[in-house]
């Protein structure tokens, strides 16, 4: 049974299915699940097996863990941007990097971190006051970039990057699709001068001028609570040497990245479909009105607000920020009765998961109260991985999870936000699944407001 050949679409004869992977990959991966079962062979200059079952994912993810590390060519393209930090380490390397890190994760942190994610989310609807006033509308996918990276800036780094945000957006958006451009070509484009590949390297350069300012400032001053502080009192057990500027970057910008651009493609998502969907709007605003009447939520609010956490949730199910992980067994493997030799390519894919029939009802409907304790008992813990899982789960889970409720519910207290007609939002799956284009949205103060206005 172990030995049984993985089935697949056949591909172009000589490019096999890569160029279908790059215009589409989330097409791609469901339509062959659909076509093919649990596991797929796909082949080509790029070799993939895709594994879907959430049996399979556990087994990658969790069971078989220390036989699966990212591939090589995917640790490379990644260490272009983060280096030999956190997200791109493997083995010891990983274990030691996410010890140094974790303090600054700890929960009685996030209590602080949920006042400052509070100021800055007070400060963006105060700003949206002349959005309702005049009717013009905003673009709320760039909105919650730049507020994901304020949160990020004062909560982690104890920096201000306000001014920062429209130079780093259009940064990471470039980093990120470049990277998937990088992982998805027979050849890597970055080997080759061109524009692109000018405008990537500046980028990058631009991203490090912004980190090594922040490193430079915390040697003058150590904070002692934020992760840059938590990482220059690390030292070498071995050596007692302590983390370089250069080692200390690497593990800043993994950080950088992943935890405002992940955080910000979840909440542009929420808002969407809560324009898609008014009946769960009305049941936000109601939440948080008979929990918060018209006060700022804190850390202890926040497991209160369950609908509003199932929405994010439920978000996340339907587009979870990465939406693609790739593994490589390090021995021969099986998996789902199907042999995966030794260095070959594992894709797991939780956009396709997250719709597998056999866990999930009305896989495509917005359904928020699918989350509630009785409906998600039983769940297979595979089955749903916006945060990754097993001994990788993201280490910023909490940290998301704090702040996307206190965004969505301090919104609710004041606006309302409606899509402008004719806006048509589709993902970009790139190294996250963020919405492709703008997601332009009318604002329209609240019932409340407008009274206590009056």
């Amino acid at each position: 049974m172990s030995d049984r050949a993985i089935p697949g679409p056949r591909g172009n004869l000589v490019l096999g299915s890569i160029r279908d992977i790059q215009r589409d990959n989330v097409q791609t991966f469901i339509d062959a699940w659909r076509t093919y079962g649990d596991v797929v062979h796909f082949r080509g200059p790029l070799k993939i097996n895709l594994v879907v079952h959430p049996d399979g994912v556990q087994h990658v993810l969790r069971d078989n863990f220390r036989n699966y590390r990212r591939p090589d060519f995917v640790a490379d393209k990644l260490k272009t941007i983060v280096g030999d930090g956190l997200v791109a380490a493997e083995g010891d390397r990983w274990a030691c990097a996410r010890r140094n890190s974790q303090p600054a994760f700890h929960v009685e942190l996030l209590k602080d971190s949920a006042r400052i994610f509070a100021e800055t989310t007070a400060a963006m609807l105060d700003r949206w006051e002349r959005n309702a006033a005049s009717g013009q509308p905003l673009d709320v996918k760039s909105e919650m970039m730049h507020l994901s990276l304020a949160n990020l800036g004062k909560a982690l780094f104890r920096a201000n990057w306000a001014d920062q945000a429209s130079v780093v957006e259009p940064v990471v958006a470039l980093a990120l699709a470049r990277t998937h451009r990088r992982l998805t070509s027979p050849v890597d484009p970055q080997r080759f001068p061109s524009r692109a590949s000018r405008a990537f390297a500046g980028g990058l350069a631009e991203l490090d001028r912004i980190i090594y300012d922040v490193i430079a400032q915390r040697r003058r001053g150590p904070d002692s609570t934020d992760l840059v502080s938590i990482l220059l009192a690390v030292h070498d057990p071995q050596t007692g040497a302590p983390l370089t500027d250069r080692q200390i970057r690497d593990e800043l910008i993994g950080f950088f990245i992943a935890g405002h651009e992940t955080v910000s493609s979840a909440l542009s998502w929420a808002w969407y479909l809560l324009s898609k969907n008014p009946e769960s709007w009305r049941r936000v605003c109601d939440e948080v009105e008979r929990l918060l009447g018209g006060r700022t939520p804190t850390a202890q609010d926040v497991p209160k607000l369950e609908y509003t956490t199932r929405v994010l949730l439920e978000a996340m199910r339907l587009y979870p920020p990465i939406f693609v992980l790739m593994r490589s067994p390090l021995k021969d493997d099986s998996v789902l009765g199907h042999r995966l030799p030794a260095g070959s390519n594992v894709v797991l894919c939780p956009y396709v998961t997250h719709r597998h029939t056999d866990f999930w009802s009305n896989p495509e409907g917005f359904d928020p109260d699918r989350f509630t304790p009785e409906r998600a008992a039983g769940l297979h813990r595979m089955a749903y991985l916006p945060f990754s899982g097993g001994a990788r789960k993201c280490i910023g889970n909490r940290f998301a999870m704090t702040q996307m409720p206190i965004v969505l519910a301090m919104a609710a207290q004041r606006f309302r936000l409606d899509l402008v007609p004719g806006t048509r939002v589709v993902p970009e799956p790139a190294i996250s699944l963020r919405p492709r284009d703008p997601v332009m949205v009318t604002v329209e103060r609240t019932a409340r407001v407008e009274l206590e206005a009056a």
